[in-house]
């Protein structure tokens, strides 16, 4: 079964890929696609509808592990000191955490400006979306505008709950 919203396809049950090509679980038009290691699935955009220079990366894991929303907002903020010790001089600002307070699926989302040490600006929203039994994915929009970043989060995030509930069943 193939499931679409606007641009965004997804497979229900994607083939297994080969050594040599592994195709991601869905694919966005105008975007162009890198496997990153073993599962990382990274898009970086190739028009200028999504910000020049935006990049959006997936990844999906086995297993139902739940956390409360509450847990996520500190991984977030550990996250955040790691990342500003890693680049001297790079300031990370936790712009807001968002999520739902229900039962599974469940999807929590934070929102992050990075001033790098040249005075650049970029907006993150990383997410995590915890799909029961079906497991669970993460998923990361950077751009320089917020505006884009929020929008290209909003794109991919349809497609992997697509990917997320056909695993359900």
């Amino acid at each position: 079964m193939v499931a679409g919203i606007g641009s965004v396809s997804a497979q229900s049950a994607p083939p297994p890929p080969s050594a040599t090509t592994q195709q991601p679980p869905f694919t966005v038009s105008g975007w162009s696609y890198e496997r990153r290691g073993s599962d990382v699935h990274m898009f970086r955009c190739a028009q200028s509808s999504c910000g020049a220079g935006s990049k959006v990366s997936y990844r999906f894991y086995t297993g139902g592990k739940q956390m409360t929303l509450d847990q996520f907002r500190e991984g977030q903020e550990q996250i955040i000191k790691a990342l500003e010790q890693r680049t001297p001089g790079q300031r990370i600002t936790l712009l807001g955490v968002d999520g739902d307070k229900g039962t599974a699926p469940r999807m929590f989302k934070a929102r992050r400006l990075t001033v790098t040490p040249n005075g650049a600006n970029e907006y993150q929203v990383s997410g995590l979306l915890f799909g029961g039994q079906g497991g669970s994915a993460s998923l990361i929009s950077s751009a320089r505008d917020e505006k884009a970043s929020n929008d290209n989060y909003a794109r991919f995030v349809a497609a992997v709950k697509l990917v997320l509930a056909s695993k359900t069943r």
